[in-house]
């Protein structure tokens, strides 16, 4: 019973020393991050592992620099296009072109708001997920075509990035 007190006692004293660490290093990855400003018209905060450059007109591409099978487009959309309804259909058949049948998923999403479309698909080493996003105040409405690697956190990442994304005033 004395073991199991002193290993309960060394547990709870881990704890204590990990937690604040564990806030210095969040706190430091939120000082790697820059205001990135894309040819489309917007800015977004960017992480130091990812760059973003110029696809095409209307194009940005995002890619990780650390993560093979990490990347994002980014198209900024007119205003009509994301929620017309052929312009949906199409995107997605040009989806499912490229990463295989996809599965429409909730036009709701608990991370990125608000979703007028969001489709998913994947492979045996990535995650592929599109969604339209309607334009909101700051926010222009976006086609974003993400993939992740399988079983990776960069999905996490890639949704902060799209919700920091700002048109310019």
């Amino acid at each position: 019973m004395r073991k199991f007190y002193l290993a309960l006692l060394l547990m709870i004293s881990a704890t204590i020393v990990i937690l604040p660490s564990v806030k210095a290093v969040s706190e430091s990855n939120e000082k790697h991050q820059q205001l990135t400003v894309s040819e489309q018209g917007y800015s977004l905060s960017l992480p130091n592992e990812y760059a973003l450059q110029k696809e095409e007109d209307g194009k940005d591409i995002l890619f990780s620099t650390k993560t093979p099978y990490t990347w994002m487009r980014i198209e900024v959309l007119s205003g009509k296009e994301s929620t017309s309804k052929s312009y949906l259909d199409r995107s997605k058949e040009l989806f499912d072109d490229q990463f295989g049948k996809s599965l429409k998923i909730s036009s709701t999403s608990l991370f990125i708001q608000p979703v007028v479309f969001a489709s998913i698909s994947g492979s045996k080493k990535e995650t592929a997920k599109l969604y339209v996003l309607r334009e909101t105040k700051g926010h222009p409405p976006l086609k974003i075509t993400m993939v992740t690697a399988k079983n990776s956190d960069d999905e996490k990442k890639l949704i902060s990035i799209v919700n920091s994304v700002k048109t310019h005033e």
